[in-house]
């Protein structure tokens, strides 16, 4: 018998499964993208700050739970906008209204979305959601999308990251469940 085949014989069926297995994994994880040093695959860094802004905006943290950007709804949102997410449709509605919120936050209060206190993100989403901000919106930046229209959107996706199940992103550590006294 030559060395190859003694070598073999040390293997079983199963070792050599295993071995496999360890290896073609291995492959897999090295090529995930947030495991190279990105955060995000969709949105930018400074996306995802708006973004976090937003969500924390919309689900506030308070004494006892975490809040939107803690829960993770900025991850959630990313990983639904990416390639096999199913909200890729919106990608480009997000690329567009993130940036144009946080100007219109600066025509309007003189900071950016991402510096305002709580109380003035949360006068200007009001603002946004009542309209008050739908003329005008092509010139500010809006392009083609109405703010009142991404308000909606926006708030829905950050309540789907929230309440959902965290293998889609979202709820880290299951915070909505607990909340809702399901865990």
């Amino acid at each position: 018998m030559d060395n190859r085949a003694e070598g073999m014989e040390r293997f079983s069926r199963r070792q050599f499964l295993k071995v496999s297995a360890i290896w073609a994994g291995g492959t897999w994880v090295i090529g995930m993208p947030a495991l190279q040093g990105k955060s995000f695959t969709v949105l930018s860094e400074q996306e995802a700050v708006i973004m976090d802004a937003l969500a924390d905006t919309i689900i506030p943290p308070d004494e006892e739970y975490v809040g939107g950007r803690e829960a993770m709804v900025t991850r959630f949102l990313d990983q639904q906008l990416g390639r096999y997410g199913y909200l890729q449709r919106e990608k480009e509605r997000y690329h567009t209204c993130l940036p144009a919120l946080n100007r219109s936050s600066l025509n309007r209060f003189g900071e950016l979305f991402t510096e305002l206190d709580e109380e003035a993100r949360t006068a200007h989403l009001t603002e946004i959601e009542a309209g008050l901000h739908d003329s005008g919106a092509l010139e500010n930046g809006w392009g083609e999308y109405s703010p009142s229209a991404f308000f909606r959107l926006v708030r829905d996706h950050c309540m789907m990251g929230f309440y959902g199940s965290p293998q889609h992103g979202g709820n880290k550590h299951f915070v909505s469940f607990r909340m809702l006294g399901l865990t």
